[in-house]
């Protein structure tokens, strides 16, 4: 399913808008790449026994900084993903500020698998931006993407942080009709 016509027609123009946006509300906003930093190798190391994937496929953001694995990585996906990606991490850096001492421990501190975390409610905000996003690239929102990212939510990417996929299938769908105007 894709919603109305594309808002975004240069991605890379709106990728760079993006990180101008986020430069001026964010302080010490950057972009950094796992591979090339120490503390995400750590991280990774860290979280390699739940998810092996970390330094390879995640992006994160951790103390005002967007790190995506490599710039390799950047290349790969190209700038419509990362425009999708920087909207989902662009959430977490407001939460990460609104909220800085729950949001930085709800990740740091509590790695461990455990259900109904702060963490589900962080990607839930995200996700939802990435569908946003999605819609205003004119990029697919059908089921199939929204049981990826419900995959995310229930399996081991973030630690089974949240165990009712039905629940966040409905809600996604639901949001999927509101930012798109079609039926669920």
């Amino acid at each position: 399913m894709t919603g109305p016509a594309a808002v975004v027609s240069d991605p890379a123009a709106a990728t760079e808008a993006l990180c101008e946006a986020l430069q001026a509300e964010i302080p010490g906003f950057g972009i950094l790449y796992k591979d090339e930093s120490r503390l995400h190798r750590a991280i990774g190391a860290l979280v390699r026994p739940l998810n092996d994937r970390y330094l390879q496929d995640y992006t994160t953001v951790l103390f005002g900084k967007v790190a995506f694995p490599s710039r390799a990585w950047r290349a790969a996906v190209g700038e419509a993903a990362i425009y999708e990606v920087l909207r989902h991490e662009a959430v977490h850096l407001r939460d990460a500020r609104r909220f800085p001492v729950l949001f930085e421990l709800s990740w740091l501190l509590l790695p461990l698998p455990t259900v109904l975390t702060l963490r589900a409610l962080w990607e839930y905000r995200g996700y939802a931006e990435s569908l946003r996003a999605r819609v205003d690239l004119g990029l697919p929102v059908d089921d199939a993407w929204i049981d990826w990212v419900v995959a995310r939510f229930t399996g081991p990417d973030y630690g089974f942080m949240w165990p009712f996929p039905a629940m966040l299938r409905r809600r996604f769908r639901a949001l999927r009709a509101e930012v798109t105007g079609a039926a669920t």
